[in-house]
């Protein structure tokens, strides 16, 4: 089919407002609307040399129009679907993440590696010095009663007491907040 410069202007003056009704009532969108009736018109123009004699112009273009409003809102219905999906594991993890913190204990949180490391730092100490720091904080003996049973000056007691304090105090640093290593300081 033979279509002139000006019989193209005459059909597009004459139906492009119908088309963007048309098409705005699908796509909901003004701006939408009018680029998939400029491309149903462009789509028109270069095939309009492959085109049957018989066509019915009007029909064929609304078709080119119909299928691009199609496209366009089956893309739009995925993209939605897509974000409706991030969405949906977003609220999930969130749900997640509150019932984790929800059940968080900061007190019990590295209680394990706490425990493991003062284990440790016991294991090696001196002797003297593990025998002392055990004796006052898990039997909960005073200097003098420590002294008296390793038969060492009371002096002594407290500069072994510090000293297992410092140890302590240098492997749990990144555990323990400043007040509780201050209390492992106070040494009575």
């Amino acid at each position: 089919m033979q279509i002139g410069h000006d019989h193209f202007e005459e059909i597009y003056t004459q139906y492009y407002a119908r088309f963007v009704i048309i098409a705005r009532r699908y796509v909901r969108d003004p701006e939408v609307a009018q680029d998939l009736v400029m491309d149903g018109f462009a789509a028109f123009w270069e095939n309009r040399d492959k085109l049957p004699v018989d066509v019915n112009i009007p029909g064929y273009i609304t078709t080119i129009i119909k299928n691009r409003c199609l496209d366009w809102l089956y893309a739009q219905r995925l993209h939605l679907q897509k974000q409706m999906d991030m969405h949906s594991l977003q609220n999930r993890l969130n749900a997640a993440n509150i019932r984790s913190l929800n059940a968080c204990n900061p007190g019990r949180l590295f209680s394990a590696e706490v425990i493991e490391i003062v284990q440790r730092e016991l294991e090696n100490l001196p002797e003297l010095t593990r025998k002392v720091f055990e004796a006052h904080r898990f039997y909960n003996k005073t200097y003098a009663e420590i002294a008296d049973e390793l038969g060492i000056p009371v002096r002594r007691v407290t500069t072994e007491m510090q000293r297992a304090l410092s140890r302590l105090k240098v492997a749990l640093k990144d555990y323990l907040p400043v007040s509780l290593i201050l209390l492992l300081l106070d040494a009575n």
